[in-house]
Protein backbone atom coordinates (compact mmCIF):
# COMPACT_ATOMS: atom_id res chain seq x y z
CA UNK A 1 0.00 0.00 0.00
CA UNK A 2 1.14 3.36 -1.06
CA UNK A 3 1.17 6.30 0.76
CA UNK A 4 0.79 10.37 0.01
CA UNK A 5 0.61 13.19 2.87
CA UNK A 6 -1.17 16.53 1.83
CA UNK A 7 -0.09 20.25 2.91
CA UNK A 8 -2.52 22.45 3.57
CA UNK A 9 -0.07 25.48 4.02
CA UNK A 10 1.69 24.63 1.15
CA UNK A 11 -0.62 22.91 -1.38
CA UNK A 12 1.83 19.97 -1.81
CA UNK A 13 1.46 16.38 -1.98
CA UNK A 14 4.28 14.47 -0.76
CA UNK A 15 4.78 10.52 -1.31
CA UNK A 16 5.37 8.69 1.98
CA UNK A 17 6.51 5.29 0.97
CA UNK A 18 4.76 2.29 0.71
CA UNK A 19 4.59 -0.88 3.24
CA UNK A 20 3.00 -4.21 2.96
CA UNK A 21 0.08 -4.51 5.18
CA UNK A 22 -2.77 -7.55 6.39
CA UNK A 23 -6.19 -7.21 5.48
CA UNK A 24 -6.93 -8.00 8.54
CA UNK A 25 -5.42 -5.21 9.58
CA UNK A 26 -7.39 -2.16 11.09
CA UNK A 27 -7.13 1.28 9.83
CA UNK A 28 -5.90 2.94 13.38
CA UNK A 29 -3.19 0.27 13.54
CA UNK A 30 -1.73 1.85 10.83
CA UNK A 31 -1.70 5.78 11.98
CA UNK A 32 1.43 5.30 13.72
CA UNK A 33 3.32 4.53 10.62
CA UNK A 34 1.50 7.71 8.72
CA UNK A 35 2.64 9.33 11.74
CA UNK A 36 5.99 8.26 11.36
CA UNK A 37 6.34 8.50 7.56
CA UNK A 38 4.74 12.06 7.52
CA UNK A 39 6.51 13.50 10.30
CA UNK A 40 4.50 14.28 13.01
CA UNK A 41 4.66 13.12 16.56
CA UNK A 42 2.65 10.27 17.63
CA UNK A 43 -1.02 10.42 18.37
CA UNK A 44 -1.51 13.21 15.90
CA UNK A 45 -5.13 13.50 14.75
CA UNK A 46 -5.01 12.18 11.12
CA UNK A 47 -7.28 12.34 8.69
CA UNK A 48 -7.22 9.17 6.36
CA UNK A 49 -8.53 8.99 2.31
CA UNK A 50 -8.62 6.35 -0.33
CA UNK A 51 -7.09 7.38 -3.31
CA UNK A 52 -10.24 6.04 -5.75
CA UNK A 53 -8.95 7.71 -8.98
CA UNK A 54 -7.06 10.19 -9.70
CA UNK A 55 -9.70 12.60 -8.60
CA UNK A 56 -11.73 11.56 -6.59
CA UNK A 57 -11.09 10.44 -3.13
CA UNK A 58 -13.07 8.84 -0.56
CA UNK A 59 -12.98 9.80 2.51
CA UNK A 60 -12.47 7.18 5.43
CA UNK A 61 -14.57 7.66 8.26
CA UNK A 62 -14.19 4.53 10.83
CA UNK A 63 -11.07 4.06 11.81
CA UNK A 64 -12.29 0.70 13.78
CA UNK A 65 -12.90 -1.24 10.63
CA UNK A 66 -10.18 -3.66 8.72
CA UNK A 67 -9.09 -2.66 5.83
CA UNK A 68 -10.69 -5.33 3.49
CA UNK A 69 -13.95 -3.94 4.74
CA UNK A 70 -12.64 -0.04 4.70
CA UNK A 71 -11.02 -0.02 1.13
CA UNK A 72 -13.43 -0.10 -2.18
CA UNK A 73 -12.13 -3.22 -4.27
CA UNK A 74 -8.34 -3.44 -2.06
CA UNK A 75 -5.59 -4.71 -4.10
CA UNK A 76 -1.78 -3.82 -4.40
CA UNK A 77 -1.40 -0.53 -5.39
CA UNK A 78 -3.95 0.97 -3.21
CA UNK A 79 -3.32 4.32 -2.26
CA UNK A 80 -3.95 6.45 1.37
CA UNK A 81 -4.03 9.85 1.27
CA UNK A 82 -3.24 11.45 4.77
CA UNK A 83 -2.97 15.54 6.60
CA UNK A 84 -3.07 16.61 9.79
CA UNK A 85 -6.64 17.19 11.67
CA UNK A 86 -5.61 20.82 11.89
CA UNK A 87 -8.86 22.88 13.66
CA UNK A 88 -7.79 26.37 11.10
CA UNK A 89 -8.01 24.20 7.91
CA UNK A 90 -11.07 26.19 6.83
CA UNK A 91 -8.49 29.25 6.60
CA UNK A 92 -6.68 27.79 3.70
CA UNK A 93 -7.48 28.05 0.29
CA UNK A 94 -7.49 24.05 -0.32
CA UNK A 95 -8.38 22.93 3.27
CA UNK A 96 -8.46 19.34 2.77
CA UNK A 97 -7.00 16.69 0.00
CA UNK A 98 -10.02 16.03 -1.44
CA UNK A 99 -10.59 20.19 -2.44
CA UNK A 100 -6.92 19.46 -3.52
CA UNK A 101 -7.11 17.36 -5.97
CA UNK A 102 -10.23 18.56 -7.00
CA UNK A 103 -8.59 21.65 -7.68
CA UNK A 104 -6.12 19.77 -9.57
CA UNK A 105 -8.45 17.91 -11.94
CA UNK A 106 -9.49 21.08 -13.08
CA UNK A 107 -6.64 23.04 -13.43
CA UNK A 108 -5.56 24.68 -16.69
CA UNK A 109 -3.09 26.60 -18.25
CA UNK A 110 -3.66 30.50 -19.59
CA UNK A 111 -1.83 32.64 -21.22
CA UNK A 112 -1.99 36.11 -20.94
CA UNK A 113 -1.29 39.01 -23.72
CA UNK A 114 -0.83 43.11 -23.36
CA UNK A 115 -3.06 44.02 -25.86
CA UNK A 116 -1.34 47.33 -26.38
CA UNK A 117 2.24 45.23 -26.56
CA UNK A 118 2.51 44.00 -30.32
CA UNK A 119 3.15 40.49 -30.90
CA UNK A 120 3.55 40.05 -27.18
CA UNK A 121 4.20 36.29 -25.96
CA UNK A 122 2.22 37.05 -22.27
CA UNK A 123 2.81 34.87 -19.43
CA UNK A 124 1.57 31.52 -18.35
CA UNK A 125 -0.29 31.17 -15.21
CA UNK A 126 -1.99 27.22 -14.11
CA UNK A 127 -5.16 28.51 -12.68
CA UNK A 128 -8.65 26.68 -11.83
CA UNK A 129 -11.70 26.64 -13.91
CA UNK A 130 -13.70 27.18 -11.28
CA UNK A 131 -11.96 30.73 -10.18
CA UNK A 132 -14.54 33.64 -10.78
CA UNK A 133 -13.30 37.13 -12.15
CA UNK A 134 -12.17 38.86 -9.10
CA UNK A 135 -10.08 35.91 -8.63
CA UNK A 136 -8.59 35.25 -11.70
CA UNK A 137 -7.50 39.40 -11.81
CA UNK A 138 -5.82 38.71 -8.30
CA UNK A 139 -3.99 36.54 -9.78
CA UNK A 140 -2.53 38.19 -13.03
CA UNK A 141 -2.22 41.69 -10.34
CA UNK A 142 0.04 39.21 -8.17
CA UNK A 143 2.34 38.10 -11.36
CA UNK A 144 2.50 41.56 -12.47
CA UNK A 145 2.50 42.96 -9.49
CA UNK A 146 -0.04 45.81 -9.50
CA UNK A 147 -3.80 46.12 -8.24
CA UNK A 148 -6.13 44.11 -10.19
CA UNK A 149 -8.62 46.79 -10.14
CA UNK A 150 -6.38 48.05 -12.35
CA UNK A 151 -6.50 45.65 -14.71
CA UNK A 152 -9.04 45.27 -17.60
CA UNK A 153 -9.24 41.54 -19.13
CA UNK A 154 -10.36 40.74 -22.70
CA UNK A 155 -11.56 37.69 -24.66
CA UNK A 156 -10.07 36.33 -28.03
CA UNK A 157 -11.72 36.97 -31.31
CA UNK A 158 -12.99 33.58 -32.28
CA UNK A 159 -11.97 33.92 -35.99
CA UNK A 160 -8.43 35.46 -35.86
CA UNK A 161 -5.40 35.72 -32.35
CA UNK A 162 -6.44 39.08 -31.35
CA UNK A 163 -8.39 41.05 -28.34
CA UNK A 164 -12.25 40.67 -28.60
CA UNK A 165 -14.55 42.27 -26.32
CA UNK A 166 -13.91 43.22 -22.68
CA UNK A 167 -14.89 41.56 -19.85
CA UNK A 168 -16.72 43.08 -16.97
CA UNK A 169 -15.66 43.11 -13.51
CA UNK A 170 -18.89 42.26 -12.69
CA UNK A 171 -18.89 39.22 -15.08
CA UNK A 172 -20.36 36.45 -12.74
CA UNK A 173 -19.59 33.02 -14.71
CA UNK A 174 -16.22 31.18 -14.09
CA UNK A 175 -12.59 31.08 -16.17
CA UNK A 176 -14.65 27.39 -17.60
CA UNK A 177 -17.18 29.50 -19.08
CA UNK A 178 -14.46 32.13 -20.56
CA UNK A 179 -12.59 29.73 -22.25
CA UNK A 180 -15.56 27.69 -23.27
CA UNK A 181 -15.14 28.58 -27.20
CA UNK A 182 -11.33 27.02 -27.36
CA UNK A 183 -10.91 23.20 -28.65
CA UNK A 184 -9.44 21.11 -25.94
CA UNK A 185 -5.64 20.82 -27.33
CA UNK A 186 -5.75 24.65 -27.94
CA UNK A 187 -3.79 27.27 -26.16
CA UNK A 188 -6.09 29.02 -23.97
CA UNK A 189 -5.06 33.05 -24.01
CA UNK A 190 -6.66 35.86 -22.52
CA UNK A 191 -5.26 39.37 -23.10
CA UNK A 192 -5.63 42.06 -20.88
CA UNK A 193 -4.59 45.75 -20.18
CA UNK A 194 -3.17 48.21 -17.55
CA UNK A 195 -5.36 51.15 -16.44
CA UNK A 196 -4.97 54.27 -14.86
CA UNK A 197 -8.62 54.33 -13.07
CA UNK A 198 -10.02 51.36 -11.17
CA UNK A 199 -12.38 48.83 -13.12
CA UNK A 200 -15.27 49.24 -11.60
CA UNK A 201 -15.05 53.33 -12.56
CA UNK A 202 -15.16 52.25 -16.07
CA UNK A 203 -18.40 50.45 -15.71
CA UNK A 204 -19.84 53.92 -15.47
CA UNK A 205 -17.47 55.89 -18.17
CA UNK A 206 -16.84 55.20 -21.87
CA UNK A 207 -13.69 55.08 -23.40
CA UNK A 208 -12.49 57.28 -26.37
CA UNK A 209 -9.15 57.16 -28.33
CA UNK A 210 -8.34 60.60 -29.41
CA UNK A 211 -5.30 61.45 -31.56
CA UNK A 212 -3.31 64.49 -30.24
CA UNK A 213 -2.13 66.82 -33.24
CA UNK A 214 0.53 69.36 -32.49
CA UNK A 215 0.96 73.11 -33.84
CA UNK A 216 3.10 71.15 -36.71
CA UNK A 217 0.50 68.81 -38.02
CA UNK A 218 2.52 66.04 -36.20
CA UNK A 219 0.31 63.54 -35.19
CA UNK A 220 2.07 63.10 -31.35
CA UNK A 221 0.41 60.44 -29.58
CA UNK A 222 -2.84 58.26 -28.76
CA UNK A 223 -5.05 59.39 -25.85
CA UNK A 224 -7.14 56.79 -23.83
CA UNK A 225 -10.07 58.93 -22.34
CA UNK A 226 -12.32 57.37 -19.90
CA UNK A 227 -15.12 60.18 -19.69
CA UNK A 228 -18.57 60.04 -18.23
CA UNK A 229 -20.82 57.76 -20.56
CA UNK A 230 -23.37 60.72 -19.69
CA UNK A 231 -20.91 63.54 -20.59
CA UNK A 232 -20.39 65.82 -23.78
CA UNK A 233 -17.64 66.89 -25.95
CA UNK A 234 -16.32 69.33 -23.17
CA UNK A 235 -15.62 66.41 -20.61
CA UNK A 236 -13.37 64.85 -23.24
CA UNK A 237 -11.53 67.75 -23.65
CA UNK A 238 -11.24 68.54 -20.35
CA UNK A 239 -9.76 65.07 -19.18
CA UNK A 240 -7.18 65.18 -22.39
CA UNK A 241 -5.91 68.82 -20.95
CA UNK A 242 -4.03 66.59 -18.13
CA UNK A 243 -2.07 64.45 -20.42
CA UNK A 244 -0.93 66.84 -22.85
CA UNK A 245 1.60 69.33 -23.13
CA UNK A 246 0.25 73.00 -25.42
CA UNK A 247 2.84 74.89 -27.21
CA UNK A 248 3.87 78.44 -25.01
CA UNK A 249 2.89 80.70 -26.98
CA UNK A 250 -0.35 79.22 -28.51
CA UNK A 251 -3.67 79.84 -27.95
CA UNK A 252 -4.55 77.66 -25.32
CA UNK A 253 -7.79 76.58 -26.93
CA UNK A 254 -8.67 72.80 -28.00
CA UNK A 255 -10.97 71.69 -30.84
CA UNK A 256 -12.43 68.30 -31.38
CA UNK A 257 -12.66 67.10 -35.11
CA UNK A 258 -14.01 63.73 -37.10
CA UNK A 259 -11.86 62.97 -39.41
CA UNK A 260 -12.74 60.19 -41.80
CA UNK A 261 -10.81 58.96 -44.69
CA UNK A 262 -7.54 61.48 -44.38
CA UNK A 263 -10.26 64.30 -44.74
CA UNK A 264 -11.97 66.34 -42.20
CA UNK A 265 -15.59 65.60 -41.69
CA UNK A 266 -16.45 67.97 -39.09
CA UNK A 267 -15.60 70.32 -35.95
CA UNK A 268 -17.51 69.10 -32.52
CA UNK A 269 -19.37 71.86 -30.54
CA UNK A 270 -18.44 71.35 -26.58
CA UNK A 271 -22.34 70.45 -26.02
CA UNK A 272 -22.77 67.66 -27.93
CA UNK A 273 -23.39 64.14 -25.88
CA UNK A 274 -20.54 61.53 -26.14
CA UNK A 275 -23.85 59.05 -26.58
CA UNK A 276 -24.04 60.56 -30.21
CA UNK A 277 -20.75 60.27 -30.55
CA UNK A 278 -19.96 56.80 -32.67
CA UNK A 279 -16.68 55.53 -33.54
CA UNK A 280 -15.60 52.54 -35.67
CA UNK A 281 -11.82 51.13 -36.00
CA UNK A 282 -10.46 51.68 -39.27
CA UNK A 283 -13.44 53.89 -40.30
CA UNK A 284 -13.43 57.41 -38.12
CA UNK A 285 -10.65 59.32 -35.91
CA UNK A 286 -11.23 61.47 -33.00
CA UNK A 287 -8.60 64.49 -33.32
CA UNK A 288 -7.38 66.65 -30.85
CA UNK A 289 -5.61 69.73 -31.35
CA UNK A 290 -4.86 73.10 -30.24
CA UNK A 291 -6.45 76.03 -32.23
CA UNK A 292 -3.61 78.42 -33.86
CA UNK A 293 -3.92 81.96 -32.77
CA UNK A 294 -4.99 83.57 -35.90
CA UNK A 295 -8.00 81.00 -36.16
CA UNK A 296 -8.91 81.60 -31.96
CA UNK A 297 -11.43 84.06 -33.30
CA UNK A 298 -14.12 84.12 -36.64
CA UNK A 299 -15.84 87.58 -38.18
CA UNK A 300 -19.27 86.54 -39.40
CA UNK A 301 -17.17 86.90 -43.42
CA UNK A 302 -14.53 84.80 -42.36
CA UNK A 303 -14.86 80.90 -42.71
CA UNK A 304 -12.81 77.40 -41.53
CA UNK A 305 -12.04 75.15 -44.69
CA UNK A 306 -10.53 71.77 -44.17
CA UNK A 307 -7.81 70.97 -46.08
CA UNK A 308 -6.55 67.40 -47.17
CA UNK A 309 -4.12 65.64 -49.22
CA UNK A 310 -4.43 63.70 -52.23
CA UNK A 311 -2.74 62.25 -55.57
CA UNK A 312 -4.67 62.15 -58.57
CA UNK A 313 -7.43 60.57 -57.81
CA UNK A 314 -9.55 63.00 -55.12
CA UNK A 315 -10.40 59.46 -53.13
CA UNK A 316 -6.54 58.69 -52.70
CA UNK A 317 -6.24 61.05 -49.15
CA UNK A 318 -3.92 60.88 -47.37
CA UNK A 319 -1.37 62.80 -44.64
CA UNK A 320 -2.90 64.82 -41.61
CA UNK A 321 -5.89 66.79 -42.94
CA UNK A 322 -5.89 70.36 -41.39
CA UNK A 323 -8.33 74.09 -41.31
CA UNK A 324 -7.32 76.95 -42.73
CA UNK A 325 -9.13 80.69 -42.68
CA UNK A 326 -10.92 82.12 -45.76
CA UNK A 327 -12.28 85.85 -45.65
CA UNK A 328 -15.07 86.35 -48.25
CA UNK A 329 -13.77 87.67 -51.34
CA UNK A 330 -9.65 87.44 -50.78
CA UNK A 331 -7.69 86.64 -53.31
CA UNK A 332 -6.95 82.91 -53.27
CA UNK A 333 -3.29 83.45 -53.60
CA UNK A 334 -3.59 84.80 -50.17
CA UNK A 335 -4.52 81.37 -49.47
CA UNK A 336 -2.09 79.29 -51.04
CA UNK A 337 0.64 81.97 -49.24
CA UNK A 338 -1.12 80.32 -46.05
CA UNK A 339 -1.80 77.09 -46.60
CA UNK A 340 2.07 76.97 -47.31
CA UNK A 341 3.39 78.67 -43.96
CA UNK A 342 0.84 76.28 -42.47
CA UNK A 343 2.72 73.06 -44.04
CA UNK A 344 6.06 74.88 -43.90
CA UNK A 345 6.44 73.21 -47.58
CA UNK A 346 9.83 74.65 -49.81
CA UNK A 347 8.71 76.80 -52.70
CA UNK A 348 10.37 74.76 -55.31
CA UNK A 349 8.26 71.37 -53.43
CA UNK A 350 4.96 73.36 -53.08
CA UNK A 351 5.40 74.53 -56.68
CA UNK A 352 4.40 71.25 -57.70
CA UNK A 353 1.00 71.62 -55.95
CA UNK A 354 -2.03 71.54 -57.57
CA UNK A 355 -5.22 72.99 -56.20
CA UNK A 356 -8.56 71.90 -56.25
CA UNK A 357 -11.93 72.33 -54.93
CA UNK A 358 -13.91 68.86 -53.84
CA UNK A 359 -17.26 68.56 -53.87
CA UNK A 360 -19.39 65.25 -53.90
CA UNK A 361 -16.49 63.42 -55.56
CA UNK A 362 -15.67 66.17 -57.88
CA UNK A 363 -12.51 67.99 -57.84
CA UNK A 364 -12.14 71.23 -59.79
CA UNK A 365 -9.15 72.16 -60.25
CA UNK A 366 -7.92 75.67 -59.59
CA UNK A 367 -5.64 76.96 -62.72
CA UNK A 368 -5.32 79.48 -64.85
CA UNK A 369 -3.31 82.78 -64.99
CA UNK A 370 -6.55 84.57 -63.96
CA UNK A 371 -6.93 86.10 -60.21
CA UNK A 372 -9.39 83.85 -58.11
CA UNK A 373 -11.27 85.15 -55.39
CA UNK A 374 -13.06 83.12 -52.74
CA UNK A 375 -16.73 83.07 -52.05
CA UNK A 376 -17.17 81.37 -48.33
CA UNK A 377 -21.02 81.20 -48.56
CA UNK A 378 -20.28 77.89 -50.72
CA UNK A 379 -17.79 76.75 -48.14
CA UNK A 380 -20.29 77.24 -45.64
CA UNK A 381 -22.90 75.14 -47.16
CA UNK A 382 -23.63 71.56 -46.74
CA UNK A 383 -23.35 69.22 -49.38
CA UNK A 384 -25.60 66.56 -49.62
CA UNK A 385 -23.52 63.89 -48.54
CA UNK A 386 -23.63 65.66 -44.84
CA UNK A 387 -19.80 67.14 -45.09
CA UNK A 388 -18.44 70.60 -46.75
CA UNK A 389 -16.53 71.49 -49.99
CA UNK A 390 -12.90 70.78 -48.98
CA UNK A 391 -9.66 72.02 -50.70
CA UNK A 392 -7.74 69.55 -51.88
CA UNK A 393 -3.89 69.37 -52.50
CA UNK A 394 -2.88 66.96 -55.38
CA UNK A 395 0.78 65.75 -54.88
CA UNK A 396 3.02 62.88 -54.45
CA UNK A 397 2.26 61.13 -50.77
CA UNK A 398 6.34 60.99 -49.69
CA UNK A 399 5.17 59.00 -46.27
CA UNK A 400 7.17 55.58 -45.75
CA UNK A 401 4.00 53.41 -47.14
CA UNK A 402 2.11 51.80 -44.14
CA UNK A 403 0.48 48.03 -44.60
CA UNK A 404 -3.07 48.32 -44.94
CA UNK A 405 -3.14 45.26 -42.67
CA UNK A 406 -3.49 45.47 -38.85
CA UNK A 407 -0.54 44.52 -36.94
CA UNK A 408 -2.68 42.43 -34.76
CA UNK A 409 -3.28 40.25 -38.34
CA UNK A 410 -1.37 37.14 -39.09
CA UNK A 411 -0.39 36.19 -42.73
CA UNK A 412 -1.71 32.49 -43.82
CA UNK A 413 1.53 30.33 -44.96
CA UNK A 414 0.48 27.92 -47.52
CA UNK A 415 2.99 24.82 -47.70
CA UNK A 416 2.74 22.77 -51.57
Amino acid sequence: MFFKRYDPRTKSISFCGHTYLSISQKVYQILPILCERGGFPQGTDLILYEEVKPNLLERIEDYSNCLENTLDELMDGDIIVFQKDDPDLETYECPTAKDYFRDLYYRIEVTFCDKNLVNDVGFMLELSQKMNYDQVAHAVAQHLNTDPYQLQFFKVQGYRDCPGNPIRCTYEGTLKDLLIYFKSKQPKKIYYQHLKIRIDEIENKKQFKVCFVNDQLREENELVLYPNKNGCIEDLVNEARQHIELSKNGSGKLRVLEIISYKIYSILKFDVLLDCLHTSPGSKTIRLEEIPCEQSEIGSNEVLVPVAHFHKEQYSTFGVPFLIKVTENEPFVEVKKRIQKRLDVPDKEYDKFRFAVVSMGIATYLEGEEPLVTEISKFKARVPDGGRLWIGLDHINKAPKRTRYAYTEKAIKIHN
